[in-house]
Protein backbone atom coordinates (compact mmCIF):
# COMPACT_ATOMS: atom_id res chain seq x y z
CA UNK A 1 0.00 0.00 0.00
CA UNK A 2 1.25 3.45 -1.04
CA UNK A 3 1.24 5.76 1.96
CA UNK A 4 2.61 8.91 -0.02
CA UNK A 5 0.47 11.91 0.20
CA UNK A 6 -0.50 13.34 -3.28
CA UNK A 7 1.03 16.83 -3.80
CA UNK A 8 -1.31 19.42 -3.46
CA UNK A 9 -0.72 21.84 -6.19
CA UNK A 10 -1.81 24.98 -4.52
CA UNK A 11 0.49 24.60 -1.48
CA UNK A 12 3.28 24.18 -4.08
CA UNK A 13 2.41 27.01 -5.99
CA UNK A 14 2.58 29.23 -2.37
CA UNK A 15 5.70 27.64 -1.43
CA UNK A 16 7.40 28.64 -4.85
CA UNK A 17 6.41 31.85 -3.92
CA UNK A 18 7.29 32.07 -0.93
CA UNK A 19 11.31 30.89 -1.78
CA UNK A 20 11.20 34.04 -4.35
CA UNK A 21 10.00 36.57 -2.39
CA UNK A 22 12.76 39.03 -1.35
CA UNK A 23 12.57 40.29 2.02
CA UNK A 24 11.44 44.07 2.03
CA UNK A 25 14.73 46.57 1.59
CA UNK A 26 15.46 48.69 4.10
CA UNK A 27 14.49 52.11 1.83
CA UNK A 28 10.84 50.47 1.03
CA UNK A 29 8.44 52.67 2.92
CA UNK A 30 6.33 51.57 5.99
CA UNK A 31 3.20 52.59 7.61
CA UNK A 32 4.63 55.52 9.23
CA UNK A 33 6.34 57.22 6.78
CA UNK A 34 4.35 59.88 5.83
CA UNK A 35 5.22 62.86 3.89
CA UNK A 36 5.76 65.81 6.53
CA UNK A 37 2.64 67.34 4.81
CA UNK A 38 0.25 64.66 5.31
CA UNK A 39 1.33 63.82 9.37
CA UNK A 40 -1.60 64.15 11.66
CA UNK A 41 -4.00 64.12 8.09
CA UNK A 42 -5.90 61.40 7.22
CA UNK A 43 -7.82 60.86 3.52
CA UNK A 44 -11.32 61.40 3.09
CA UNK A 45 -13.22 60.15 0.18
CA UNK A 46 -16.57 59.68 -1.28
CA UNK A 47 -17.68 58.65 -4.94
CA UNK A 48 -19.33 60.89 -7.58
CA UNK A 49 -19.80 60.79 -10.66
CA UNK A 50 -16.46 61.86 -13.09
CA UNK A 51 -17.95 65.23 -14.21
CA UNK A 52 -18.18 66.23 -10.01
CA UNK A 53 -14.47 65.97 -10.89
CA UNK A 54 -14.16 67.40 -13.88
CA UNK A 55 -15.99 70.65 -12.33
CA UNK A 56 -13.74 70.55 -9.63
CA UNK A 57 -10.46 70.59 -11.41
CA UNK A 58 -11.58 73.66 -13.79
CA UNK A 59 -12.73 75.68 -10.36
CA UNK A 60 -9.53 75.20 -9.23
CA UNK A 61 -7.89 75.91 -12.08
CA UNK A 62 -9.95 78.59 -12.83
CA UNK A 63 -8.76 80.01 -9.31
CA UNK A 64 -5.28 78.90 -9.86
CA UNK A 65 -5.61 76.63 -6.29
CA UNK A 66 -5.26 73.05 -6.11
CA UNK A 67 -8.17 70.71 -5.71
CA UNK A 68 -7.70 70.11 -2.14
CA UNK A 69 -7.54 73.74 -1.05
CA UNK A 70 -11.28 73.99 -3.02
CA UNK A 71 -12.20 70.50 -1.00
CA UNK A 72 -11.33 72.91 2.18
CA UNK A 73 -12.86 75.55 1.03
CA UNK A 74 -16.03 73.65 0.46
CA UNK A 75 -15.75 71.79 3.73
CA UNK A 76 -15.84 74.98 5.31
CA UNK A 77 -18.67 76.39 4.36
CA UNK A 78 -20.57 73.16 5.27
CA UNK A 79 -19.28 73.35 8.74
CA UNK A 80 -20.33 77.14 8.91
CA UNK A 81 -23.87 76.48 8.06
CA UNK A 82 -24.06 73.90 10.33
CA UNK A 83 -22.85 76.18 12.83
CA UNK A 84 -19.13 74.17 13.38
CA UNK A 85 -15.82 75.37 13.45
CA UNK A 86 -14.12 76.13 10.05
CA UNK A 87 -11.32 73.76 10.70
CA UNK A 88 -10.47 72.40 7.16
CA UNK A 89 -7.06 74.12 6.56
CA UNK A 90 -6.33 75.96 3.95
CA UNK A 91 -3.79 77.34 2.02
CA UNK A 92 -2.45 80.60 2.44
Amino acid sequence: MNTKKKPNPLMAGLEQFDRKAAPPSASAPTRGDKPLSRQGAVQIAAFFPEEVRTQLKIIAAEQRRDIQDVLAEGLNLIFAKYGKAEIAPRKP
